[in-house]
């Protein structure tokens, strides 16, 4: 197999093109919807000439083009064919709804120029629906499925090929505040290399809350109707609706790059060997983007009960009391649990009525979430009792609506009493200092000097501004400004006329080109010197004397030599080294000047130029 595959790549390079009739094919859609990606495919029979693209509408965004070149050879009747491909791929949005035209392309070589055809493309308005198969040049970003329920998901992924994207939501029927959890998943039939810009909604009418997904890393092999996926799960969140209602959740878009492998067959290569061999793999970005969902939002029934904090979901409430005795000034922590599924970030405090004679402080609120809607929210309510006797802390009621039972359901705790002894008066001289949670600590004293003794005052100094010194640091900076804004100005006036700044650096990119022609004698490369020398020499008249390359000529530089007064012995040496230096190119290596010889003469006649015209 190797000396073969050695054989047929020799041959593969020493094989010349038949004569061939040259074309240039378009591939489009003739039609699209605005907002999705479509390709124009261009192909053309030959790589030796330049491709133009036609001028596409400026409301259509393009990407591209994808480019890539193919050969394939054939034998037919014991003559061997070489055709050569080259083809380019354009990745365009519409941005708008209509009916556009594709200007024809053209390719461009040394004895002959092509164009592609004309083509008109239908927009339709962004929704709309799209058939199937209306040429390759369409963009398959499929996988839009009907619904985003875990049951139907599955059936619907099972027809489609391609990158799709999902999300599937625990339930589409719902009352305001009940927590939906939503899993945006990645249903697959390609290889992929990565996943850019995943755009999310603003899921207008909900609260969004974020459940810690793992990083998609690898896919699972899933078999849904016979067809294997991978697939693999983006991130997985909570929403929270806000208002009743038919509630609009806009799609979530996503840009998969996917593998594509282009290759050339040929029904002489029927062989695994060589489909690897011509072929190569490229990456494609695709849109893609889930259904819009519309969930139905059930409002609250009314009327709602007193007590109702905007809990919505199963939950039990427990609490507890860390001491039913304790002194004057001691703290007591009151710790209330509510526990269960459902929104707990969005449920409100209590309201308790605590009896006179104990101060109570705003709440330590602790919310533990199972990474879902379950958990738990605690509050901790830090008590002082101020004066002795015994409190009755009443039970606490809590009403919450449990969407299973669709009704509101009132949760009720256990009453404690609460036994303090001690003086009551010492709360005037002797107040605790403390922070919900932590150990109460005591100051001792209501007052606390500063500082006790003698002190020694200063008089306070002048403000800096009515100093002189001050002024004159503030003048010499704003003259230090000006100054600099002067030479920037000025700088920037003489690096926009060209022709000034191209005569200013004339001499030194002439100097520089000339000792490029000295490495060359240094090296022994001579025979390439005379060249370097009359590169340089041209260089430097057209720059110095503004005259451009094309225009460039003997008489034109003479001319101009003379008007400056340059001296006609000047002229004489310019003219004898170009002429030296073109016959230099013709003459045999024994005849003329050596290259030394003219660098030298070359060397000494840009100095005298630049001294005179400078």
């Amino acid at each position: 197999m190797r000396s073969f595959l050695a054989t047929m790549v020799c041959f593969l390079t020493a094989v010349t093109m038949t004569a061939q009739e040259v074309t240039l094919t378009v591939d489009a859609p003739e039609s699209a919807v605005a907002g999705q990606q479509f390709r124009i495919v261009y192909t053309v029979n030959s790589t030796d000439g330049q491709f133009t693209p036609p001028k596409f509408d400026p409301s259509f965004s393009v990407s591209g083009p994808q480019q890539s070149t193919s050969r394939n050879v054939q034998w037919i009747n014991g003559e061997v064919n070489s055709v050569s491909t080259t083809t380019l791929i354009y990745y365009v949005v519409a941005g708008t709804p209509g009916t556009f035209t594709i200007p024809p392309a053209k390719f461009e070589a040394k004895k002959f120029t092509v164009s592609s055809v004309e083509r008109q493309i239908v927009i339709s308005p962004e929704g709309s629906v799209q058939s199937q198969g209306q040429g390759q040049g369409q963009d398959q970003t499929s996988g839009q499925g009907q619904t985003s329920g875990q049951g139907q998901a599955s059936q619907t992924a099972a027809q489609e090929s391609g990158v799709s994207l999902r999300l599937l939501l625990s339930t589409r029927d719902v009352y305001v505040g009940q927590p939906i959890t939503g899993t945006l998943k990645l249903f697959t039939r390609t290889n992929l290399s990565g996943i850019n810009e995943l755009k999310y909604p603003d899921f207008k009418g909900f609260l969004r809350e974020d459940i810690e997904t793992p990083p998609l890393r690898s896919l699972e092999s899933e078999v849904i109707d016979g067809v294997q996926y991978g697939t693999g799960v983006l991130q997985r969140f909570v929403l929270y609706p806000q208002i009743s209602g038919d509630v609009r959740v806009d799609p979530v878009e996503m840009t998969a790059m996917i593998q594509q492998r282009s290759n050339v067959r040929d029904p002489f290569f029927d062989d695994p060997f060589f489909d690897t061999f011509f072929s190569g793999v490229s990456t494609v970005p695709q849109q893609v983007a889930t259904q819009p969902v519309t969930i139905k939002v059930r409002p609250l029934p009314t009327p709602r009960p007193a007590d109702f904090h905007g809990a919505v979901g199963s939950f039990d409430l427990s609490s507890s009391l860390s001491a039913n005795a304790a002194q004057v000034n001691d703290a007591i922590t009151l710790t209330v649990t509510l526990k269960g599924t459902g929104n707990l970030n969005l449920a409100g405090e209590p309201v308790i009525n605590f009896p006179q004679g104990i101060e109570k402080y705003d709440p330590k609120v602790t919310v533990k979430s199972s990474g879902t809607s379950s958990g738990s929210k605690t509050f901790e309510y830090l008590l002082i009792p101020r004066n002795n006797g015994t409190f009755d802390i009443p039970p606490v009621s809590y009403s919450v609506f449990d969407p299973l039972q669709e009704k509101y359901v009132t949760l009720r705790t256990e009453g404690y009493s609460i036994t303090v002894t001690g003086t009551p008066g010492q709360a005037e001289t002797t107040a605790p200092l403390f922070l919900p949670g932590e150990d109460v600590k005591y100051i001792g004293q209501d007052i606390r000097f500063i500082r006790n003794g003698s002190s020694k005052l200063m008089v306070p100094l002048a403000p800096l501004v009515s100093r002189a010194y001050y002024w004159s640091w503030f003048a010499l900076a704003l003259f230090i400004t000006a100054v600099v804004l002067l030479f920037r100005r000025e700088q920037l006036k003489r690096n926009a006329d060209v022709t000034g700044v191209r005569n200013r650096k004339a001499g030194k990119n002439a100097r520089r080109r000339l000792a490029k022609a000295s490495s060359l004698l240094s090296s022994g490369k001579t025979e390439l010197v005379n060249s370097e020398i009359a590169r340089a020499l041209w260089g430097y008249l057209g720059d110095k004397l503004a005259i451009p390359q094309s225009e460039l000529t003997r008489e034109k530089c003479y001319d101009s030599l003379r008007a400056r007064k340059t001296g006609e012995d000047l002229i004489t040496e310019l003219d004898l080294i170009l002429s030296a230096t073109e016959y230099s190119q013709y003459a045999p290596r024994s005849e003329g000047e050596s290259p030394a010889g003219l660098y030298r003469r070359a060397v000494i006649l840009v100095g005298r130029i630049d001294n005179i015209l400078n």
